[in-house]
């Protein structure tokens, strides 16, 4: 009697029930990782849409009078040499000092801004000399008399004007100081040089102040 071998069939391995209850609570939090993700990529998507459709989409904010809300808080463009119309007077003097101011009028159709010092140069009458006035805020007979910042001065539109004083000290002898005929005047950021006619007889302390508002060539 021939005895053949009984084969033992494989042996398949069976998790045991704490490792199936950790498999699945691995599953389930990859799951929650991709869902997080998933809606955090939404999120993210639709705050950046909102942002270009608000900066590209909507129309600029206009004031009552059509104007852009940006150029009323800039306010109009600095002032051009091409905008202005300038003259000069006689200002009152006290004592020895003497001044000129200078008066600059804005006839356009736009609206522009000075603010700073004009540059000032006088020539002598006598040899020809320039003479170069200093940038100082005020003096006895006028000029910026404050303790805040120089102003900027709107000159509006068909009219609008601003001013400054030159000053300087003078004698009662006619040849014994420089004696100023004409003066060359440029605005801040300009190559533009206008001559004015005057006559000043500059001693000394030869300057000019700042841009002001109005005629007077000061603020008092």
């Amino acid at each position: 009697m021939t005895l053949t071998p009984t084969r033992k069939p494989d042996q398949v391995e069976i998790p045991v029930p704490a490792e199936l209850l950790i498999r699945e609570a691995h599953q389930k939090t990859r799951r929650r990782r991709a869902v997080y993700a998933f809606v955090s990529l939404g999120i993210a998507a639709a705050i950046l849409a909102t942002m270009f459709s608000s900066s590209f989409n909507h129309p600029a904010t206009r004031t009552l009078n059509d104007t852009l809300a940006s150029e009323v808080a800039l306010g109009p463009p600095r002032c051009v040499a091409t905008q202005l119309h300038l003259s000069g007077v006689e200002a009152n003097g006290a004592a020895v000092s003497a001044g000129w101011i200078v008066r600059l009028r804005n006839p356009g159709d736009n609206g522009c801004t000075l603010s700073g010092y004009p540059s000032v140069q006088g020539i002598n009458q006598w040899n020809g000399a320039v003479l170069t006035a200093a940038h100082t805020r005020n003096s006895y007979i006028g000029g910026w008399n404050s303790t805040k910042p120089v102003p900027t001065v709107v000159l509006k539109a068909k009219g609008g004007v601003a001013s400054f004083l030159i000053d300087f000290v003078t004698n009662n002898n006619y040849r014994a100081c420089p004696y100023v005929t004409r003066l060359r005047v440029s605005i801040p950021r300009s190559t533009t040089v206008f001559i004015l006619k005057a006559r000043l007889q500059v001693c000394k302390f030869f300057q000019v102040h700042p841009f002001v508002p109005g005629l007077t060539g000061g603020n008092l």
